[in-house]
């Protein structure tokens, strides 16, 4: 999956972002060195900008890598690097035994990550009719058939997780299995670019030998940041929230996806400003299926090996915020399954998901978890022909453009 070394900018105008973000990561380890000395609300903002610094580099070094290295894992490594900080959050959790908060992040990253590949589509459309006069036309390529074959099948198995309510180490085999599978049937697409822009271009224009050597540096350097303030980032915003009476779980949920998520979709922002919206798309299905594996594979593991037993309870709460992701996702696999979403789909999951962040009420979330799910069930029903092609794409022979 490489390509030639696309043209770039002169060397300040991508070297100034890459200084900010590795000044931001300085001050987050500072402020985390100090240990205190600074007021916690302060502490969690400070920690937070270094966290998003972090997430920037990762996500440069991770586009840049689709390009440098080549082989059929490497948009899977891509996905897994760009949400490394919510996986350090998550397994943390788990691992203090703190269960009420273990499925915060990964359904409220899951459900952004989500949000953000349905309401692409209805951006692009928009502005281009806005701009232009004319329609336009967002196309997922045929390989991606792959990442909504494996939401499919484990968005349809976390039924069952949310019916038990719990998360078993038999469980995270399967997860762990599907991400395994995923990881080796993956590859790019055909006759497209690598989907670099901005910074991670210019890492590819780099002499090659530098090159390697500069996307390395950017996964190790700033994922070392991540793991160092990644959870007193979020034991900072904890205490804040707790000092404004604020709701732990709708923090984790909403606050650190928002921050941690940041860099993709900045990415994917160029990436729509060099016509290119489709592999934005890619990008945040690749890192959805990262979360639905990987991500929730890893919960019971780690609260195994935090001294907890083989299954990881779920609060009602849990079972019903799991239930909403569920039927999201399963709303984006079919509405992406014909890889050319329709407008009124994209209207109706972003209606919800704005809905349900304004207004995080039981009551809400369990008619939106209704909604979709009906409405999903009735595409999957009425696009059913699509179903094939995608299983195929994870078991079967990947078919080309």
């Amino acid at each position: 999956m490489t390509g030639a070394a696309p043209r770039t900018t002169t060397a300040p105008t991508w070297r100034r972002p890459v200084v900010v973000a590795v000044l931001c990561s300085l001050l987050g380890v500072a402020v985390h060195v100090a240990g205190g000395a600074l007021p916690v609300q302060i502490e969690a903002v400070c920690l937070g900008i270094g966290v998003v610094g972090a997430a920037f580099m990762l996500a440069w070094a991770a586009d840049a890598g689709e390009a440098v290295f080549s082989g059929g894992l490497v948009l899977a490594v891509v996905a897994l690097v760009t949400v490394l900080p919510e996986f350090v959050i998550e397994i943390r959790f788990a691992f203090i035994q703190a269960a009420e908060l273990v499925t915060a992040n990964l359904t409220g990253a899951t459900r952004l990550l989500l949000a953000g590949a349905l309401a692409l589509p209805l951006v692009v459309l928009l502005t281009a009719q806005a701009r232009e006069g004319v329609a336009t036309r967002v196309r997922l390529a045929e390989n991606r058939r792959l990442e909504l074959g494996i939401l499919l099948l484990t968005s349809i198995f976390a039924i069952q997780i949310t019916v038990r309510g719990n998360l078993s180490v038999v469980d995270s085999a399967v997860l762990v299995a599907l991400y395994v599978v995923y990881a080796r049937r993956v590859q790019g697409t055909h006759g497209e670019q690598p989907a670099v822009v901005g910074v991670a271009s210019a890492l590819v224009a780099l002499p090659e030998q530098r090159r390697r050597l500069a996307v390395l540096g950017m996964i190790l350097g700033p994922g070392a940041v991540v793991l160092l303030i990644a959870n007193p980032f979020a034991d900072a915003l904890l205490t804040t929230g707790a000092s404004l009476g604020v709701d732990p779980y709708l923090l984790i949920q909403s606050v650190v996806p928002a921050a941690t998520e940041s860099p993709e979709f900045v990415v994917v922002a160029v990436l729509i400003a060099n016509h290119r919206p489709a592999q934005g798309m890619a990008l945040f299905l690749a890192s959805s299926v990262s979360q639905w594996t990987l991500g929730m594979g890893a919960l019971p593991l780690a609260y195994f090996a935090g001294g907890g037993g083989p299954v990881m309870p779920l609060a009602p709460r849990e079972q019903l915020e799991l239930s909403f992701t569920i039927a999201m996702t399963l709303f984006a696999v079919a509405a992406l399954a014909t890889l050319e979403p329709k407008r009124v789909d994209v209207v109706l999951v972003t209606v919800l998901f704005v809905l349900q962040l304004l207004h995080p009420v039981a009551l809400l979330r369990l008619a939106a978890t209704f909604i979709l799910l009906v409405f999903a069930i009735d595409l999957l029903l009425s696009r059913r022909r699509t179903v094939r092609p995608m299983l195929r794409a994870v078991w079967g022979r990947q078919e080309g453009p």
